[in-house]
């Protein structure tokens, strides 16, 4: 990291939490909520950790260094659920203070959404080429290996299938599918295969008026639920974006994009926000009925 970017780095807990919450980074809040006996620091003290950075101090030396990497694996694992961990700083860190802590370990996980793009002729160019400057993951798949090999130069995850409809049961549950492939028949059955599921955030298809109308008659006939066709998106993108060039049409895809996405993150963030209120209110009645033995 070079030194002005080292200048612009939060310096205490919270700007740390606003600041890793921008940048996209999963973290941990790892705060003190008990304390006996003679401790580096105070109870109420936090420090923030992510899996490349951690801001302000619970006072150093093994106690610091045992909680870094709890929480950094408990990040690498995924973990959803709060906790309280005990720290023994002479039985278990060979630290002279002798006194003991609890510590609060709190997650905010950040799920990056999946876009997952099929096809990857001129208009998936260009769409790649916008989203590969957001925060989401994309990957486009194709049965033509050429045309991905020059997509790659986005940065963008590419992957080969002879048929590609068979790779959407591999899709993680709310994954965004963008379908452009450069035959109906494939839009098609990409189309179903995805509907099928019920379980994605969004599934639109690159066509016309006429196209989505054949689709839907179609998917309805094939469907276990005709009502799930509602789910497709066809046309994709936004009506105000107009154009045919391949670049208007990824601008308008994407701004539809855009905006699913903004609309998703907040009921998400919501749903986090319970999420971490319930479990820190477990832990506090926890809390509350045990006492720090030294």
């Amino acid at each position: 990291m070079s030194d002005w970017q080292s200048r612009f780095l939060p310096n205490n807990w919270l700007d740390a939490c606003s600041y890793l919450k921008q940048q996209q980074q999963p973290f941990c809040i790892a705060t003190i909520v008990a304390e006996a006996g003679s401790v580096p620091r105070a109870t109420g003290a936090k420090m923030v950790i992510s899996q490349q950075q951690q801001f302000d101090t619970l006072g150093g030396g093994n106690l610091e260094f045992s909680v870094i990497k709890h929480a950094r694996e408990q990040l690498e694992k995924g973990t959803k659920s709060n906790h309280i961990e005990r720290f023994s700083l002479a039985a278990d860190l060979a630290q002279c203070c002798g006194g003991a802590v609890q510590v609060l370990f709190e997650y905010f996980l950040v799920d990056q959404p999946l876009i997952t793009i099929y096809g990857a002729g001129h208009v998936s160019h260009c769409l790649c080429e916008i989203l590969a400057k957001l925060p989401v993951q994309v990957q486009v798949i194709d049965n033509r290996q050429q045309w991905l090999d020059s997509i790659g130069q986005f940065g963008v995850n590419t992957h080969y299938h002879a048929q590609p409809e068979n790779s959407v049961a591999e899709l993680k549950a709310n994954s965004y599918v963008v379908i452009l492939s450069q035959d109906h028949s494939l839009d098609f059955a990409l189309s179903l295969a995805a509907l099928r599921r019920g379980d994605l955030a969004f599934v639109g298809v690159i066509g016309s008026q006429t196209k989505a109308q054949r689709f839907k008659y179609r998917l309805a006939e094939q469907l276990e639920n005709p009502a799930q066709c509602d789910q497709l998106t066809c046309p994709i993108g936004l009506s105000e974006v107009s154009g045919k060039l391949p670049m208007q049409v990824a601008v308008s895809i994407s701004a539809q994009l855009i905006t699913l996405l903004e609309k998703h993150a907040k009921t998400g963030d919501r749903d986090q926000q319970k999420h971490q209120w319930e479990s820190s209110n477990t832990l506090r009645k926890q809390l509350a009925g045990e006492q720090l033995n030294e």
